[in-house]
């Protein structure tokens, strides 16, 4: 993690910047741990049960995905960045689940930037966010905004 000083301030934010983060492979108790605590449905904890389902096997949850999703971001972007906080999230599409032993990763678009009208401190960051797994295929989107301290 950088110095304060050294974090990249709003006025450096690209619009069409794009940082692929890193990747994180889900395990099975990964996903059942999530579940029993924040959304205990018989799909995400009950292998059992699980393979009764559309889905014919275990699956994370949505949310879990979304907490993953902002671990990655902020382990390679948001760390490196002066963030002041989010503003919040748009347009969240689960696209198709994780299953056990899925390895995500996260695409990051800075698709436009502004000051902002209320505190000339910062400026809003607003990003497209894709999480794909292994093969590629989209399993989350979403748009972010965050508010970015501008240079004093």
């Amino acid at each position: 993690m950088r110095r304060s000083d050294d974090l990249i301030r709003f006025e450096a934010i690209e619009p069409g910047t794009t940082v692929r983060c890193g990747k994180t492979t889900v395990s099975e108790d990964d996903i059942v741990e999530f579940a029993e605590r924040y959304d205990p449905l018989a799909i995400h904890t009950d292998p059992a049960a699980a393979a009764e389902s559309r889905f014919g096997g275990l699956i994370a949850s949505g949310y879990h995905t979304l907490c993953l999703s902002v671990r990655l971001l902020v382990e390679d972007v948001r760390s490196e960045r002066a963030v002041v906080g989010g503003l919040g999230i748009d347009d969240v599409r689960w696209h198709r689940p994780i299953e056990p032993g899925d390895t995500i990763s996260v695409r990051n678009e800075v698709l436009n930037t502004r000051l902002s009208e209320s505190d000339p401190s910062v400026g809003i960051v607003h990003e497209a966010i894709t999480v794909t797994n292994q093969r590629e295929e989209i399993v989350l989107s979403y748009e972010n905004h965050e508010l970015v301290a501008r240079r004093e």
